[in-house]
């Protein structure tokens, strides 16, 4: 993951509340780039500071946040496969993206599937943030 930790400026922001303003962005994707001024543990693709916080609060965006692929090997390496789906889920991303390319699994939908049906049940991902994300999408693309 790409660390702009010590590079980044606010000023960064200006392009995203510009075509924010004019309402001109279908989604915007998080990437897996890590700044450690915004949140020292995640990749923003995975954090709630960045997603929700800056980009929906801060920046006033709405509509639908997309990570980058959750299959990255730093990614899964760091966090897991089940763990990352998660987090980015309590990030506020709306969609998952899966290349699904370095090994196909065709059983990948299921397990996703099942990994954040597992979470609802147990209470860890509430129903009402699957709710809201789909939502979202059925707004942006239904």
């Amino acid at each position: 993951m790409a660390d702009v930790t010590k590079t980044w400026r606010r000023t960064e922001l200006e392009p995203f509340r510009r075509l924010i303003a004019a309402g001109t962005v279908d989604l915007i994707m998080a990437g897996h780039v890590v700044n450690g001024q915004l949140d020292r543990d995640h990749p923003a693709s995975l954090s709630r500071a960045t997603v929700t916080k800056l980009l929906r609060g801060e920046l006033r965006w709405s509509g639908v946040v997309v990570t980058d692929d959750l299959q990255a090997a730093a990614v899964t390496k760091a966090f897991g496969r089940d763990e990352a789906i998660l987090l980015a889920l309590e990030a506020g991303d709306d969609l998952l993206l899966f290349a699904n390319q370095q090994v196909y699994d065709k059983t990948l939908v299921d397990r996703v599937v099942g990994v954040v049906a597992g979470a609802v049940a147990s209470g860890r991902i509430a129903e009402s943030r699957i709710d809201e994300a789909f939502a979202r999408v059925q707004a942006a693309f239904g």
